[in-house]
């Protein structure tokens, strides 16, 4: 990882929101003059609503943090051109990095225009900036993901230091369960979006196509404390209706119960929650048994 600079120059222009500028409007402020400026870059948390679980199945209800720390467990932050290439390279953050406060980074730019893309999300996936219409994790999972792209000028005249507010763009599904008993032989659930998307574009918020894709949620803790599942995906759209098909599976592969959820409202930054009984009584191993003592006689003559 890059080493980063740790000099934070105070006095920020604050820039509330991931509005995008214009260029065309600053055209009169000299960017065309020669020079450079090492500029710092302070990510921030934004936090519409309370979906900042990093679980994927949750023991218990919890109330999760807001804030970037609580929020995500990666950052980073891309600087592009105007015609959209990467300057530089992309600079990547853990939370657990000890060399820098999280979420501060800092690029010396020659004096000019530029998009910043800046990402934060949760989990062990790596994410990976084909472009900026073209972003995507490994094992093809959305994660719980904070998003920010703005145009700057960097110039003379122009502040050193930039805040950047990230917004979450992905809609979240949970399926809670009431059922009494879960099947002890539960080794993983399966859960697969159709109508959504894996791929982002960062201009939109949307995903870049409509596709079938699944993620596999392992059970590592006892099932029987597990209360519900939750899982992300990227929309075509600010709102719409997606399918999810959700199969919890043996450790030899078998579908222990299965369950497709149609006309599912969904939207960016909203969670929609499904709750009741997901396990037929056919699926949950009990032992019945036959009491054949009998407590005691009574004896009668005739």
């Amino acid at each position: 990882m890059k080493k980063l600079q740790l000099l934070l120059i105070w006095g920020a222009l604050l820039l509330t929101g991931c509005q995008m500028m214009t260029f065309e409007d600053d055209e009169e402020n000299g960017v065309t003059n020669k020079g450079s400026k090492t500029m710092y870059f302070r990510l921030t948390g934004f936090s519409m609503s309370n979906l900042d679980e990093s679980r994927d199945y949750n023991p218990a209800p919890t109330r999760a943090g807001t804030d970037l720390q609580n929020a995500t467990d990666h950052l980073l932050l891309g600087i592009y051109d105007m015609d959209g290439q990467i300057v530089d390279s992309i600079t990547y953050q853990d939370k657990d990095d000890v060399d820098l406060p999280y979420g501060t980074f800092s690029h010396t730019l020659n004096y000019g225009k530029y998009t910043i893309l800046a990402i934060g999300w949760n989990g062990a996936q790596q994410c990976h900036v084909h472009s900026l219409d073209s972003i995507y994790f490994s094992e093809g999972w959305v994660p719980n993901t904070f998003l920010c792209r703005q145009n700057i000028i960097v110039n003379e005249s122009y502040s050193d230091t930039r805040t950047i507010s990230l917004k979450r763009c992905i809609a979240r599904f949970v399926l809670k369960f009431t059922d009494t008993i879960m099947p002890e032989e539960i080794k993983d659930f399966v859960v697969t979006f159709s109508g959504a998307g894996n791929t982002l574009n960062s201009g939109t918020r949307h995903c870049v196509q409509q596709q079938d894709f699944s993620r596999k949620i392992d059970v590592n803790i006892d099932p029987s404390k597990v209360k519900s599942i939750t899982s992300y995906c990227f929309l075509p759209a600010d709102s719409t209706s997606v399918s999810v098909n959700v199969a919890a599976h043996d450790i030899n592969g078998g579908t222990i119960a299965e369950r497709t959820f149609t006309e599912v409202p969904m939207k960016i930054n909203y969670s929609t929650n499904y709750t009741g009984k997901f396990f037929p009584i056919s699926s949950v191993s009990e032992t019945v048994t036959f009491e054949v003592e009998f407590d005691g006689e009574f004896n009668n003559e005739f």
